[in-house]
C-alpha cells in the first residue's frame, strides 16, 4: 500500500503550538523581570545633546526666583536626573495642570505614539529651554507666547510610560541640566 504524504505527516501542528507557547511564555517572563529606563533613548530631537554633570555650574540670564513649579499638584518625584535620564519625573494625577516654568515662546508641540508622547518645548530668555512630556492634553501651539505659571497642558500617560507623570527637562545651550536647580521640589 502506497503512503500518502500530507501536511500532518510532515508538520505536527500540536508540537509546533506547544513550542511557540513555551517561547512566548519565556519571553514574557524575561520582559517582566528585566527593568529598563523609560527615557534612556533618543526620542527625536535630542541627538547630540550633552547631559551636563549635576555638579556643573549653570549660568543663566533668568534667576531662580522667576521659575514656577511646573505642576498644580505633585505626588513626589519617581525618577531623578542622571546619565541615562535627561530630566526628572514628577508624579501627579492624570489631568493635573502643567504650568510653564517661566515666560517664553512655544517652539515645538508634538503628539507622537512612542517616546515622549505628547510634549511641548518652550524657549526662554537666553539659551534656556524646557520640555514637558507625556501630556494628556496640550493647550498651546508653536509660536505662542506663554507666561510663567500659565497652563500649557495636563499630566497624562502618552508615549513610553508606566504611570501618569510629567517628564520635565531643562536645557541650557543645548545641554540637559538638572531641572531641580530651577525650582523648589514642591509648590
Amino acid at each position: 500500500m502506497k503512503k500518502h504524504w500530507s501536511s500532518k505527516n510532515v508538520f505536527d501542528w500540536h508540537r509546533f503550538r506547544r513550542l511557540i507557547g513555551v517561547q512566548f511564555a519565556s519571553l514574557a517572563l524575561a520582559v517582566s523581570v528585566v527593568s529598563y529606563p523609560t527615557h534612556a533613548f533618543d526620542y527625536h530631537f535630542n541627538s547630540g545633546v550633552e547631559i551636563m554633570p549635576e555638579n556643573a555650574e549653570v549660568v543663566t540670564t533668568t534667576t531662580y526666583s522667576t521659575f514656577e513649579f511646573p505642576l498644580d499638584e505633585t505626588l513626589g518625584m519617581s525618577q531623578g536626573f542622571h546619565g541615562l535620564h535627561a530630566g526628572v519625573d514628577l508624579r501627579a494625577p492624570r489631568g493635573t495642570a502643567v504650568l510653564a516654568m517661566a515666560d517664553g515662546t512655544v517652539t515645538q508641540v508634538e503628539k507622537i505614539w512612542g517616546g515622549y508622547g505628547h510634549y511641548v518645548r518652550i524657549a526662554h530668555k537666553g539659551t534656556l529651554s524646557t520640555l514637558y512630556a507625556h501630556l494628556d492634553e496640550v493647550g498651546v501651539t508653536p509660536g505662542q507666547k506663554v507666561h510663567s505659571g500659565e497652563e500649557i497642558g495636563t499630566v497624562g500617560m502618552t508615549g513610553w510610560t508606566t504611570g501618569p507623570h510629567l517628564h520635565l527637562e531643562v536645557y541650557q545651550n543645548d545641554r540637559a541640566v538638572n531641572p531641580l536647580g530651577y525650582f523648589p521640589l514642591s509648590k
